[in-house]
């Protein structure tokens, strides 16, 4: 018994100690929460998109620390930018119990961080028998795109051509001068090739990713999607959330977006952080990817 108290009171210092790093905002009242308070907040919401920075720790952990608070009466759908449409039936396997873990790694191409960052998602998912969906395209048709423009399907296997959705469009707007801004900033290597091509890449895994949420939600249209991405995807939402409401405009959609700031426990939203999220986690300055 008393190693069950050593246990528990560990965590709840771990718990404290994250709660110092990060800060939840309400954007519409720019009220600060509590992560109770946030997912109570989701619960009318159908589809909620969890934009990370995929390097940054306090968000995986408090990705982890939300998917247990809305699972609740009402059937949740767990969504992943991090797997791939054709390791669809992998992930089911080892949801349901019929792959073992090393062979299910074997085969879903799985990111490097995800013992440390999806691995949790996916065992509690596992353990509660959730549905996870394998949302985006297929890496390899995405760079294929992006090295040759948008007549790379002629170049596909029919193999791969079923990943791909049924329509992709590359709106020239507000969200493509975003995105080759980000480029220029970063200095990415990838601006060797096309920057349009890289863009429309971007647009077919946003693409990508909506319809898988809209399939699933097809199939169960009771339900409750989490849907985690990169910031990006999201952010404003733009990108995967534009296109999910133009197909499912009655759906009530919430954004979780991240920002690093130097004042963050103080912060106040500033009009573009308004703008950006339904709600903002506020982080210390640090930098990361998007």
């Amino acid at each position: 018994m008393k190693y069950i108290i050593v246990i528990i009171i560990i965590i709840m210092n771990l718990t404290i100690l994250n709660a110092d790093e990060y800060r939840i905002v309400d954007s519409r009242n720019g009220k600060t929460l509590t992560l109770q308070q946030m997912a109570k907040g989701l619960e009318k919401y159908d589809i909620i998109f969890f934009g990370e920075f995929h390097d940054n720790a306090t968000l995986h952990q408090l990705e982890r620390e939300l998917v247990p608070l809305l699972d609740t009466k009402r059937e949740l759908i767990l969504s992943l930018e991090m797997f791939e449409r054709d390791v669809q039936s992998d992930l089911d396997a080892y949801i349901e119990g019929w792959l073992s873990e090393d062979e299910f790694l074997a085969k879903s191409r799985p990111w490097s961080n995800y013992q440390d960052d999806y691995r949790p998602l996916i065992e509690y998912a596992k353990q509660k028998k959730l549905t996870v969906i394998a949302a985006n395209i297929p890496r390899s048709i995405a760079g294929k795109m992006a090295r040759t423009g948008p007549d790379f399907t002629e170049t596909l296997a029919e193999e791969d051509k079923k990943w791909l959705p049924d329509k992709i469009d590359y709106p020239d707007d507000s969200y493509k001068k975003a995105f080759l801004a980000t480029l220029e900033d970063m200095h990415s290597p990838m601006m060797n090739n096309n920057p349009d091509w890289l863009y429309q890449a971007q647009c077919l895994k946003d693409e990508t990713m909506a319809e898988s949420i809209v399939n699933a939600l097809k199939m169960k249209p009771k339900a409750r999607v989490l849907h985690f991405n990169g910031d990006f995807h999201s952010r404003n939402f733009s990108g995967t959330v534009s296109r999910v409401q133009s197909i499912l405009p009655n759906k009530k959609i919430a954004v979780i977006s991240p920002s690093y700031s130097e004042n963050w426990q103080t912060a106040n939203l500033t009009a573009e952080e308004k703008k950006s999220g339904t709600y903002i986690i506020y982080l210390p300055n640090q930098g990361g990817e998007q």
